[in-house]
């Protein structure tokens, strides 16, 4: 949580009220418009920064919830104010609740001045009111708020329906999991470094992980737990031929190559040139030299890789559920129609990563969701029709430590 100061004023919130605005009102990513709005400050004090990213984030974590706040203390709901307006309150009502170094006078004052410097002085006093009176309630614990699952954690009804549908009785550690604010966690290059015993470290709070000393000199790369897991159960060796089919940002391949000690190869694919060149980057800066890049459609079989690879792996594009953790608009911008375009797009680069497994080799499927139809239908559309067997399949939940994975290892018949 960023701790407050004087100096954070009103442009920083006025910063995250514009970024909320992009993302609910024209459908921006909540990372992508984040992390434009903070590059263009590159004047402000890293403390100003933090507390904008914490304020779109947890607000946007918590919007269901905020906006039956508002609607219980403002004869006007939130769903029919005026969009600079909502966001305020939104802001505002996270601020007082959820934000404990910010006193709850300044969340107040600031919200009104925010008003009068955007062009609604006539609404001054409809702010003043309604937060005053939220704060009173909040420090005097009168105001309850529901426990069902979806007020409580801020999803739609509709997906507190499926996740049920899906998860049974994980459920709830899904929702409660999804609701923790995440740290950042770094792989260990032990191609550059012996200084740490364990695989991976974890950081509550890391402003700017590009400052760190490992990040630096390459002993560290950022990598999420489940990816990792989902990287570590393709059981690479050192020597073996491997394929990673959607490797942006990359960091399942520059485990494996850790994994593979640099021998062997790593032909690591994507569709979009730009991350690969950050890719790139990054292999050189890690001291990488097994991994070969490839812009590819995943979907499109190259045949001069039939029957190549000891191992594939494929990360495939999914719904991401398992990630709201980190980006908890996504609660608010996908559809059951989104999840059914993605299981049928995952069949595909199923089909193809399959042409690719030596006899007996290993197939590791993993995607960053929960839904069944992505997860584990597909799995068996896959058994059903390709001579693969199952070894292993698992749902991590999100925690504190890693996001929400399915991971599958299957392994390719030796006759084929």
């Amino acid at each position: 949580m960023a701790n407050f100061t004087e100096n954070i004023v009103s442009n920083a919130r006025h910063c995250a009220i514009m970024v909320l605005t992009e993302i609910n009102q024209q459908g921006a990513y909540n990372n992508i418009a984040l992390r434009k709005a903070l590059n263009a400050r590159d004047d402000w004090d890293p403390r100003d920064k933090a507390f904008v990213t914490e304020l779109v984030n947890g607000t946007l974590r918590n919007q269901i919830l905020i906006d039956y706040i508002l609607d219980k203390f403002s004869k006007k709901p939130a769903s029919r104010m005026k969009p600079f307006i909502r966001e305020l309150l939104r802001t505002a009502v996270y601020q007082i609740r959820w934000m404990d170094k910010v006193p709850n006078s300044a969340a107040v004052n600031e919200a009104v001045k925010l008003v009068r410097s955007n062009g609604f002085s006539a609404l001054s006093g409809f702010i003043n009111g309604i937060l005053r009176n939220i704060v009173r309630a909040h420090e005097d614990g009168s105001f309850t708020i529901p426990q069902d699952w979806g007020t409580q954690y801020s999803f739609p009804s509709w997906l507190v329906d499926e996740v049920k549908r899906w998860l049974g009785l994980q459920a709830k550690e899904f929702f409660e999991g999804s609701h923790i604010t995440p740290g950042v966690s770094f792989c260990v290059n032990k191609l550059k470094t012996d200084q740490y015993d364990e695989d991976m470290i974890h950081l509550k709070n890391a402003s700017d992980i590009r400052e760190t000393e490992g990040f630096k000199q390459g002993h560290l790369f950022v990598m999420d737990e489940g990816a990792y897991i989902a990287a570590k159960a393709t059981n690479v060796k050192p020597g073996q031929n491997v394929i990673d089919l959607c490797a942006a940002p990359g960091g399942k391949s520059f485990a494996m190559a850790v994994m593979m000690k640099n021998r062997g190869k790593i032909m690591s694919c994507d569709i979009y040139p730009h991350k690969l060149e950050l890719m790139a980057t990054m292999v050189r800066h890690l001291g990488i030299t097994n991994i070969s890049l490839e812009e590819r459609d995943a979907t499109i079989i190259n045949p001069k890789w039939a029957n190549w690879a000891d191992a594939v792996l494929l990360d495939a594009p999914c719904s991401g559920f398992g990630i709201i953790r980190r980006k908890p608009d996504i609660k608010y911008s996908k559809t059951m129609e989104d999840v059914e375009n993605m299981a049928k797009l995952q069949k595909e680069l199923l089909t193809a990563a399959s042409a690719y497994v030596k006899p007996g080799g290993t197939l590791v499927y993993s995607t960053c969701t929960i839904t069944t139809e992505e997860n584990s239908d597909n799995v068996q559309w896959f058994l059903d029709n390709f001579p693969f067997i199952l070894e292993e399949s698992t749902q991590l939940m999100p925690t504190e430590r890693h996001d929400g994975f399915f991971i599958a290892r299957m392994r390719k018949h030796d006759k084929v």
